[in-house]
């Protein structure tokens, strides 16, 4: 007697390559979820520097910021300028007592050099702007603070750093550090805290 012979009948001949294409998918998007933390971590480092490797000689780190006036300055736009960059903020104390001093120096120079105050990260931690529009209002606080404590306007430009402190971490995350740089774009000074002397001694070999 000739044995029944059962067929099986898939509904659905693709169902192994649909399985196989989910599983590609799941592999793929649990790469990204490991790696894209990573790589966000390694694109934001990457444009952090030490206050060691920014050595005197090499160029200084470009940026575009805007002023109180809300105008975009970019560094490399002041080739064959002399100029001096300068950290602080209204809590930090080592640029607070030294802003008249420098004021004072940066006169003699602000028809031949340019004079930026980069305002960045506070010391305090309650006063940490939450987004640009408060950083921006803090940085117009600095300029009137200024004003009362000295009497007098501030000499150059207050330029706002962005609020991931970008720039601020490009030249070694000093928080009353000063650059002067030469008219190539090249660092010729730099102290991790600003001395108004020594500002003045290296500008007037730069600029006569």
């Amino acid at each position: 007697m000739e044995k029944s012979r059962s067929l099986k009948i898939s509904s659905n001949p693709y169902k192994g390559k649909e399985v196989k294409v989910k599983m590609k998918g799941f592999r793929l998007t649990l790469a990204l979820v490991i790696c894209l933390p990573l790589m966000v971590f390694l694109s934001t480092s990457a444009f952090s520097a030490s206050f060691d490797d920014l050595e005197v000689g090499a160029q200084a780190p470009d940026f575009t910021l805007k002023d109180l006036a809300e105008k975009e300055i970019t560094l490399s736009e002041q080739k064959g300028t002399v100029g001096v960059i300068q950290f602080g903020s209204s809590t930090t104390e080592p640029f607070l007592q030294q802003l008249k001093a420098m004021n004072k120096v940066m006169k003699k120079y602000r028809k031949k050099a340019f004079y930026y105050t980069i305002y960045t990260a506070e010391q305090n931690y309650d006063w940490q702007a939450k987004d640009y529009f408060e950083k921006y209002e803090r940085a117009k606080g600095l300029r009137f603070q200024y004003g009362v404590q000295s009497g007098s306007r501030m000499v150059g430009k207050i330029l706002v750093d962005e609020v991931d402190e970008s720039v601020y971490k490009a030249y070694g995350s000093v928080s009353a550090g000063v650059f002067i740089v030469d008219g190539e774009g090249n660092i010729v000074y730099k102290a991790k805290v600003v001395d108004p002397s020594a500002v003045k001694k290296a500008m007037s070999k730069l600029v006569k």
